[in-house]
């Protein structure tokens, strides 16, 4: 005997709701003869895929439709992920600011070039007003010679 395994898995988005999706799949193992030809093996698994195919179709269509959105919520309000008050205004740690300062001083960039890289790319005074997001940025900027 000869057993054929055929799967088909789809994950499609959810309309009306950002960041989500929905998925579906479906899988099958059957035997044939071992006298089966090729053309016959091709055959039979081009209908198992298109069965399994239309399986997972159908899975999507019957699944729960999207909730319908608040009607008071402003569009920019509805679905969106939630990020803390202070996410990208957290100060850079000082371990950062230290490694900012040794990675530029051994790559050769003295104090005032690499004051007007960050007043330049972060519109900051110093490597301690950054950000933790601007201070990783910069430390890769460095660690790539300046290439962002």
């Amino acid at each position: 005997m000869i057993k054929l395994i055929a799967g088909v898995s789809k994950k499609v988005p959810v309309e009306g709701i950002d960041f989500s999706s929905k998925s579906a799949s479906a899988g099958v193992e059957v035997e044939v003869a071992n006298g089966t030809t090729g053309e016959e093996l091709r055959q039979k698994l081009g209908d198992l895929y298109g069965l399994l195919e239309s399986a997972v179709d159908e899975q999507l269509q019957a699944t729960t439709p999207a909730p319908e959105k608040p009607e008071n919520t402003p569009p920019q309000a509805r679905n969106t992920p939630r990020r803390s008050s202070n996410s990208n205004s957290r100060k850079a740690t000082e371990a950062q600011v230290k490694a900012i300062v040794a990675i530029a001083s051994d790559r050769g960039i003295t104090e005032g070039k690499l004051l007007d890289l960050i007043r330049r790319k972060f519109e900051a005074d110093s490597a301690s007003a950054l950000s933790v997001r601007q201070a990783s940025k910069l430390i890769d900027i460095l660690k790539n010679n300046g290439k962002e």
